[in-house]
């Protein structure tokens, strides 16, 4: 994929002062060290645009680039009708404006005018082509300038990788999992996704047919890794062909995820529990799997490993118990999460911890572990893709380990980065009726979720504060 293409223009009126003051050049130097530090492609007007048919011309230019965002810097006063050509350059604009070198005398730039200026003809006489914008006010080389546009490419950056991005779906969703439904068509429309269905029996056929010294060799890497294992060898043998063959299924068609059906054919067909697979995927070759089909959960976490920059460290998780008293909830799920998630305790591959229980049977290998304490994101792409969860938290350690399988406990939530009580969140997600998966991932990237919510046009979940009587979503909930 190519990287995120970044346009810049600076314009102004003649009878200012931008050359004097070294406006383009200051700009283009410092977007220059910019792409390099960030991994974006600069495309760059050289020269000021003065005139009209100057930015005629330079739109032309840039729309050849495929430019993805245009930075229109006001290096001063600028022309109202210069904007009306600029806003057809490129899909997503930034409008940019600079301090005047004084504060007394004659003015010099006129800057934070002519911003003021084109935000208004975008919103007003421009309001029906919905040109989405983002103001910055700053010199280039200044941190709240170079923070506030940081985030806006790590954005755009994920947002474009995510329109070029295919997910594999195996077996499709687990019985039940109604909420999970999807129309595929939004998804693409919203993100650009594309989904390929495939039939549990070909990963199936794809691990029998795995060679037996790979097998065998990924089975000791499964066991140097662990800090103990209490499973068989055949059982770890299994998963790790399942490993292999979801791997060989991903590389050949250019799966950057997986959605995979987990139960109950998995068993029927292959007596097999497949987490431990999913966690080694995301460890050890930063493939994000979504487990029980899950579509939406898998477009979760690859986005979220595409916003934190660590492939594979995104997890998928139920919100599965409360803590009122320790304002805590322990997210769970039955030994999927990649193993850099662990405290210093590490991973122990087991017997799956739930299916075959009240049997003689067992189905082979998943992770046990307890997450590190760290700062988390929490996000899914809910609604068939029409409405973002945008939650941050403090996964903390504690005496009480929780449920055996991937977990942790997590505190001091922020919905959309307000703080939340744990009453007001259980509130909103059930009141809401949110899908009953997480997305979670290392660190914090709630200013990107919630940015890319804005270019993309996705609701956020909006808090429901508690109350006892009934509350009852489009009803006295807003």
């Amino acid at each position: 994929m190519q990287r995120l293409r970044v346009g810049y223009v600076g314009v102004a009126l003649a009878s200012y002062f931008a050359e004097e003051h070294n406006q383009y050049g200051r700009a283009i130097q410092g977007l220059e060290e910019l792409s390099r530090e960030l991994d974006f492609e600069l495309v760059a007007i050289p020269y000021g645009l003065t005139d009209v048919p100057m930015a005629e011309q330079a739109a032309r230019q840039l729309r050849a680039q495929e430019v993805d965002f245009l930075l229109i810097q006001n290096a001063a006063c600028s022309l109202g009708e210069q904007i009306l050509h600029l806003a057809q350059a490129a899909p997503r604009l930034g409008l940019w404006a600079t301090p005047d070198p004084r504060q007394e005398g004659d003015i010099q730039l006129h800057s934070f005018v002519s911003m003021s200026h084109y935000a208004s003809i975008l919103k007003r006489y421009l309001r029906h082509q919905e040109t989405p914008f983002k103001w910055f006010y700053g010199h280039v080389e200044d941190e709240e300038f170079r923070r506030r546009l940081a985030i806006t490419i790590r954005s755009l950056t994920a947002i474009k990788k995510m329109a070029t991005a295919r997910i594999g779906w195996i077996g499709g969703l687990s019985p039940g999992f109604y909420n999970m439904m999807f129309d595929e068509r939004k998804l693409l429309a919203r993100f650009g996704l594309r989904v390929q269905a495939h039939e549990l029996g070909e990963v199936i056929e794809l691990a029998k047919r795995v060679n037996e010294r790979d097998a065998r060799s990924t089975v000791g890497e499964l066991k140097l890794a662990a800090r103990a294992v209490q499973t068989t060898d055949p059982a770890l043998e299994k998963g790790a062909r399942l490993y292999h063959a979801l791997k060989e299924l991903a590389v050949q068609n250019g799966y950057s995820a997986l959605a995979v059906e987990c139960w109950p054919k998995f068993q029927e067909l292959y007596h097999v529990a497949p987490c431990m697979a999913y966690s080694w995927l995301g460890s050890e070759d930063g493939m994000a799997v979504a487990c029980e089909g899950d579509v939406l959960g898998a477009a979760s976490m690859l986005l979220l490993n595409y916003l934190t920059g660590r492939p594979g460290s995104a997890t998928l998780l139920d919100l599965t118990a409360i803590d009122p008293h320790a304002a805590t909830a322990l997210m769970w799920h039955c030994g999927v999460s990649p193993r850099h998630w662990a405290n210093d305790d590490g991973i122990i591959w087991v017997d799956h911890v739930t299916l075959g229980r009240k049997s003689e049977n067992r189905y082979g290998v998943a992770g046990d572990l307890v997450f590190r304490a760290q700062e988390a994101t929490i996000t899914y792409i809910g609604d068939d893709a029409q409405r973002l969860l945008v939650l941050t938290s403090q996964i903390v350690e504690r005496p009480q380990k929780g449920f055996d399988g991937t977990r942790g406990w997590f505190s001091e939530f922020r919905l959309n980065q307000e703080p939340v009580s744990i009453q007001d969140l259980i509130n909103t997600l059930l009141v809401r009726g949110h899908e009953h998966h997480y997305a979670v991932g290392q660190g914090n990237v709630s200013n990107e979720l919630l940015e890319i919510a804005a270019w993309l046009k996705l609701r956020t979940v909006e808090k429901v504060p508690y109350q006892d009587y009934l509350q009852l979503e489009g009803v006295n909930v807003l």
